[in-house]
């Protein structure tokens, strides 16, 4: 099996990531089959979702991608996987692990992003510079640079007096800053679980919280059809407010729940690609969402925290009325607490 990446030479346009379901902002972003269940997958690491089947084949029938194929990976049997540099739109292609692991190694990924830029950038120049000096459309504003001149320098005096009759109380407001993650040195992911607790809270004034904790998988053997259902422990000791519960995960899980006296749950929502199963509660409405028990989900899979990029979120917000009052996620986790 092959361990190294291959750069292709094919420009990938910003459009044909929506076609492949790719919808965030991320520099690095892969795409991958996942042959057992006929499925194609994106993730950038943060956000794992499904993708066109028909999109993905048509992709793959590009003359460089399917000669790069053929050259790289000739057993049928092999995974392999497309990254891509959407600031540079260079494409690669490697073998599924690997482009897994670069994912989870910012700095591996900026060390391939520099040396390809080294072998390209002269190249690159040359021909841009070529083309901006020849091109008829920018000859003929030059044309007009004079008096464009003049009109930027009677804008800005206009400004200057329009912003002279200003409060200066006015001028010192600011906007607050959108909520980020907060990454809680005291809590983990659990014993087994990875090394990439995140969480996010917002203060809000709803009547109930959605809470949702995010992971990728509880446990790492998987092979083939074989996929190992692990156990996640969520111990729920939150008694401000009425709590609707979200759990989500790719993989198999067995949410284990331990519900403290005094504890409201008004409603449980699962979410994942795989079944999803629930342990430690009763009487209380639970609704699944998976492709493989209700072939439904209510979008990606995340395990880190990207509320403008997540369809999952919007969906949770949209069914249940709410916004997210607090997210945790893990690539792997085993062990959650809602305090």
């Amino acid at each position: 099996m092959s361990q190294q990446i291959y750069p292709l030479n094919i420009n990938i346009h910003p459009q044909l990531e929506k076609s492949l379901g790719y919808h965030s902002n991320n520099r690095w972003v892969a795409w991958y089959w996942e042959s057992d269940i006929e499925q194609a997958f994106f993730t950038d690491g943060q956000n794992l979702g499904t993708t066109s089947a028909l999109s993905w084949q048509i992709l793959l029938q590009h003359p460089n991608i399917s000669s790069s194929l053929q050259q790289y990976f000739p057993d049928p049997n092999q995974q392999y996987g497309l990254l891509l540099d959407r600031k540079n739109r260079n494409l690669y292609i490697a073998e599924g692990k690997l482009i897994q692991n670069l994912l989870e190694q910012p700095d591996s990924l900026n060390l391939l992003a520099c040396l390809e830029n080294q072998n390209q950038s002269f190249s690159n120049i040359k021909y841009q510079w070529n083309q901006i000096t020849h091109n008829p459309l920018l000859l003929n504003l030059l044309k007009w640079v004079p008096l464009t001149v003049g009109v930027i320098f009677v804008t800005i005096l206009g400004l200057k007096t329009v912003s002279s009759l200003i409060p200066k109380v006015e001028q010192q407001l600011r906007l607050t800053p959108p909520s980020q993650p907060i990454v809680a040195g005291n809590q983990t992911c659990g014993v087994g679980g990875s090394d990439d607790f995140n969480h996010y809270v917002i203060k809000t004034s709803q009547s109930k919280e959605l809470h949702l904790i995010g992971v990728y998988e509880a446990d790492p053997n998987h092979s083939g059809n074989q996929r190992s259902p692990g156990t996640i422990s969520v111990n729920i000791n939150r008694q401000n407010q009425p709590i609707i519960l979200a759990l989500s995960s790719y993989e198999p899980v067995t949410w284990k729940l331990d519900i403290k006296p005094g504890v409201i749950i008004e409603k449980i929502i699962l979410n994942g690609y795989y079944d999803q199963n629930i342990i430690g509660v009763s009487g209380i409405p639970i609704e699944e969402y998976s492709q493989e028990g209700t072939r439904q989900t209510l979008g990606n899979f995340p395990y880190q925290w990207n509320s403008v990029s997540s369809t999952l979120i919007n969906q949770l917000q949209q069914k249940t009325g709410l916004e997210i009052t607090a997210f945790q996620g893990c690539y792997r986790g085993t062990d959650f607490k809602i305090d």
